[in-house]
């Protein structure tokens, strides 16, 4: 009987915390974070063939057979982001706001050297929802969705034996979830660092020689850190 007792507090003790609503989410703020991001690489024709091309340790330029120019290490990169968030009253705890967010990835193979590279960036700009569920718990989960492009530069000699680049560029539709925690160490409470994990999911449609539109979609891990006021 007692463990009831003990298990009915404790389920109307965090009702009660999450129906109050937590200070930070009262608010409009706006923030700014960089982070750790890497891609990871699902469908498109030209997306899948780079990256085949990279595992085998292969130049991307092809003339007969090509040359091996060593292991490439897996994308990674920096991811910038920007946004600001209004809360909504009818629900306490959730805000509404814009976003804009960025990653910046690249490899390059061992015995490459600079001759020989692949960058893959993208970024996206769209609608998000951040909520705190708790009073006293900083805690707090975010989605979004919108627009979502990428461009990609490949790095490779060609057949005069000359520096050359081919690029490709695609948009369409972005879509991610995450949860983090803000720390306000600070006296003004406003003030706050979030610590955030965030996966994003992007589809969109690259025109590419010899395919015409090639639907790429990738995902995006995401590990960030940054300031909201």
């Amino acid at each position: 009987m007692k463990r009831i007792l003990l298990l009915l507090v404790l389920t109307a003790l965090t009702l009660i915390d999450v129906l109050a609503q937590n200070k930070i989410s009262t608010k409009p703020r706006m923030f700014f974070s960089a982070g750790f991001v890497t891609p990871q690489f699902y469908s498109g024709s030209e997306l899948i063939r780079a990256y085949e091309i990279r595992q085998n340790g292969q130049s991307y330029f092809q003339n007969g057979e090509s040359k091996q120019v060593g292991s490439y290490g897996s994308n990674t990169g920096f991811s910038l982001g920007i946004g600001y968030y209004i809360p909504l009253k009818s629900v306490p705890g959730l805000s509404v706001g814009l976003l804009v967010n960025s990653g910046q990835t690249g490899s390059t193979p061992s015995k490459g050297g600079y001759e020989e590279g692949y960058f893959f960036n993208y970024l996206n700009f769209g609608t998000g929802l951040q909520y705190y569920p708790f009073e006293s718990n900083n805690l707090y989960f975010k989605g979004e969705v919108g627009m979502g492009s990428v461009f990609t530069k490949n790095r490779f000699i060609n057949a005069n034996n000359e520096q050359d680049f081919l690029h490709h560029f695609g948009i369409g539709i972005e879509g991610g979830g995450g949860l983090g925690y803000t720390l306000t160490p600070f006296k003004n409470k406003k003030l706050g660092l979030n610590f955030e994990m965030q996966y994003q999911l992007f589809a969109t449609r690259v025109e590419v020689s010899g395919i015409g539109d090639d639907q790429w979609r990738f995902g995006s891990l995401n590990l960030s850190t940054g300031i909201q006021f």
